[in-house]
């Protein structure tokens, strides 16, 4: 039984507010992904690379010269209804950064402590991969979005939470 009170609702949020008077966010049955894609370093083969997206995000429409600011995160993208995290994460990485591979997982954490959201968490290595071109989605943002390979180190100095949590479980990896 939903006790919860609807303060305001979209078609994809609805803004509520608990018995106790705590106020969250809960997306439309939208839970995440996030895709760590890790190759070797050509020239120093014991290191990786991690793909980084530079994105716009919805937190922060900040235009520089005429631009939206991209920020640093994973492959990320959201849980289509009825599709299973896994197959979510394997259709984004192929979307976003032209890669056919399979995925594995890293865990889930919640996305924030005012919302509904679970990000499920997945990584592949794709050293000798030649990607596809990379279809995206049609979205204007996706369009100014980039990929960008930094050195592995870089997840830890990243604000994304998915990079810092990401860096912490692939260490072991990589």
């Amino acid at each position: 039984m939903d006790t919860d009170e609807t303060i305001f609702s979209t078609d994809w949020v609805t803004v509520k507010n608990t018995s106790k008077g705590f106020h969250y966010l809960q997306r439309k049955g939208k839970d995440s992904i996030a895709v760590f894609l890790l190759r070797k370093n050509e020239t120093n083969p014991q290191n990786y690379e991690v793909l980084i997206r530079q994105q716009p995000l919805c937190i922060d429409n900040t235009e520089i010269d005429g631009l939206l600011k991209l920020f640093p995160c994973p492959i990320t993208g959201a849980i289509d209804e009825g599709e299973l995290p896994e197959e979510a994460a394997i259709r984004e990485v192929y979307e976003e950064a032209g890669f056919s591979v399979k995925v594995l997982p890293l865990g889930k954490y919640i996305v924030g402590t005012q919302t509904n959201e679970i990000c499920y968490m997945y990584y592949a290595d794709v050293t000798g991969i030649e990607p596809d071109i990379a279809q995206q989605d049609g979205s204007y943002l996706e369009s100014i979005s980039k990929n960008e390979w930094h050195p592995f180190q870089y997840l830890s100095d990243c604000d994304y939470s998915a990079c810092q949590i990401g860096y912490f479980r692939l260490r072991e990896i990589s």
